[in-house]
């Protein structure tokens, strides 16, 4: 489910991506009977959705409307880059 895209929002190009990208995966138990759990991973922000507690048509309406805000500049995410040595 996490690999299924939400529908292209209109006007949108890959070339226009931002570094930061939400999403919404849907998952069998989270720890401390959570529902939901946000987690970064790789310049993506993570929605970890216990199944049964948002629909396949709540997840698409809430990823399209989550990453409009951010390709409209309302949400920038400042995390540092990977510490190398």
């Amino acid at each position: 489910m996490a690999d299924e895209q939400p529908p292209a929002e209109e006007g949108h190009t890959p070339d226009e991506d931002h570094a930061l990208e939400v999403d919404m995966e849907y998952v069998e138990a989270l720890p401390g009977g959570r529902a939901v759990m946000p987690i970064e991973r790789e310049g993506r922000f993570v929605w970890l959705v216990v199944e049964g507690h948002v629909s396949p048509q709540a997840r698409t309406e809430m990823i399209k409307d989550l990453n409009h805000i951010i390709r409209c500049g309302l949400w920038v995410q400042n995390w540092q880059p990977p510490h190398t040595e």
